[in-house]
């Protein structure tokens, strides 16, 4: 009987340890199908704000597309409630827009920004049929893509293709790694881009310029040292979008988290749309966020957003003309006064000075035939004169 027993146990710890390892197999296989759980903050009023895959919690705030500020106040379960703050400023204004661009950035020969996915996994179940593709995630030909008009524009760009799966909550820890790699080339920005888990493809669709595209959020960490240049760098980008590409830029969502964004003062996390689009809508966006990131970094090549760093404003080309007439005015200035004084000393005072002046005005006067009529006229009375 104990044998049996023995045996019986043996049985029931074997049969218990493949129950566990059919469960773990079963959740990895399923991770790609999982249910995706997302958050809806609205507003005091009951309002829908905006939606994320990201999880909340009290004290994040966001900047949404009309730059008004709301802040979490209450989470009950996957709704949050946030409260308005005030319609914010991203800029001082206008004539600021290309200040980074005036910077060293815009001067420096090596212009160079670095791309990495998190959550290599991210997919666009339009496009791939799943949400999720464990180490291709489609999120990866986007940042590419992303990347090469980024290069198109004379930037050189370094893309880390490492794979950081599962989605999961050591995701940042393991693209930390790839974040710290790619900081030691000094990089002017460091991108990690992703895409939004949530179900509502109009959440993140619009017509900009005539063209259905996927819209952009920026993620910024609230929990680390570079909060404040982050978010400068955040604000200036959108301020930018705004002004050429209306309604690419879906908001600002201040997370709780660091998000690798203390390796650098210009780190942000961007989300090319949500997984229910299709990936070409994301594409269409990352497209010409490219160039909202030209612009802020070097200024781009736009007309009055040239590479040393130009404006785009009528008030700046305004004060940039009458700054050119104030300073040919003074040139001038300082030429005739400095002849002036030139003139009196050679002269031996202000008397020859001005005897001088005329005897060139009269010389002057000839040389382009004023006076030549009176002169003609007085020799023909002469003349005339003499004859009678």
């Amino acid at each position: 009987m104990r044998g049996v027993k023995g045996m019986n146990k043996r049985l029931i710890v074997t049969s218990l340890i493949l129950v566990i390892i059919l469960g773990v197999i079963s959740v990895d296989t399923s991770f790609a199908e999982e249910e995706v759980e997302y958050y809806t903050i609205v507003d005091e009023e009951g309002n829908v704000i905006f939606e994320t895959a990201m999880e909340i919690h009290l004290g994040d705030y966001y900047i949404n597309q009309d730059n008004d500020k709301y802040t979490i106040v209450e989470i009950n379960g996957n709704q949050g409630v946030a409260r308005f703050e005030e319609r914010v400023k991203l800029v001082e204004n206008e004539d600021e827009l290309f200040a980074l661009s005036q910077s060293l950035l815009a001067q420096g020969a090596n212009k160079e920004v670095a791309l990495y996915n998190t959550h290599s996994a991210e997919s666009y179940v339009p496009t791939s049929g799943t949400d999720s593709k464990l180490g291709d995630g489609d999120v990866y030909d986007v940042a590419h893509i992303f990347g090469e008009e980024l290069e198109a524009r004379g930037i050189n760009v370094n893309h880390d293709w490492s794979k950081h799966d599962p989605h999961d909550g050591g995701a940042y820890e393991r693209s930390r790694r790839t974040a710290v790699d790619l900081v030691e080339g000094a990089p002017d920005a460091l991108l990690d881009i992703h895409r939004d888990g949530v179900p509502n493809p109009d959440e993140y669709v619009a017509e900009v310029n005539g063209e259905t595209v996927g819209q952009v959020r920026l993620v910024v960490g609230r929990q680390n040292p570079q909060l404040e240049v982050n978010d400068q760098f955040a604000g200036t980008l959108k301020a930018i979008s705004d002004e050429f590409y209306p309604g690419l830029m879906h908001g600002i969502f201040y997370a709780q988290g660091k998000y690798n964004q203390d390796l650098s003062p210009r780190a942000l996390l961007i989300e090319f749309g949500t997984h229910v689009i299709p990936q070409e809508q994301a594409v269409a966006g990352a497209k010409l966020f490219a160039d909202v990131v030209d612009k802020a970094l070097y200024g781009g090549d736009d007309p009055g957003a040239t590479e040393a760093g130009g404006t785009t404003t009528d008030a700046t080309k305004a004060g940039e003309s009458a700054g050119a007439t104030r300073s040919i005015i003074i040139v001038l200035l300082i030429a005739v006064l400095g002849g002036g004084f030139l003139l009196i000393a050679n002269e031996g005072g202000l008397g020859g000075a001005v005897d001088k002046v005329k005897g060139i005005g009269g010389k002057m006067n000839n040389a382009i035939g004023i006076g030549k009529k009176d002169e003609k006229e007085k020799k023909e009375e002469d003349k005339k004169g003499k004859e009678e």
